[in-house]
């Protein structure tokens, strides 16, 4: 793995709680990082949902090891300059030394 190939820009999102000033709490997403990713986008389905179409894609995301110790499995990623944001389902050391791979699905 060259890391050269780590050339998108990652947002990484944290669901966190602020006081809503009438004794509640608003959850609000706030960035919690930036990071240099290589994103594959690995497979798509177009599905039917309440006579709507939706499309759910899944990506792969090769990230630095050290920068991936810092990545909560809650938490979500939005890649630059591409709508919406994606959940992550696994999260794994991967067969490059030094590199963690990242597996994630879109979120509507």
């Amino acid at each position: 793995m060259n890391a050269g190939q780590l050339d998108q820009r990652v947002l990484i999102k944290r669901q966190t709680k602020s006081a809503d000033g009438f004794g509640g709490f608003t959850d609000t997403v706030a960035t919690q990082t930036t990071i240099w990713a290589k994103v594959d986008f690995v497979d798509g389905e177009i599905i039917s949902k309440n006579g709507k179409k939706d499309r759910n894609s899944k990506i792969e995301m090769i990230v630095r090891k050290k920068t991936a110790d810092n990545i909560n499995i809650t938490d979500l990623l939005q890649i630059e300059n591409t709508s919406g944001f994606f959940q992550i389902n696994k999260k794994f050391d991967s067969v490059f030394k030094y590199f963690t791979t990242i597996e994630a699905t879109k979120k509507d």
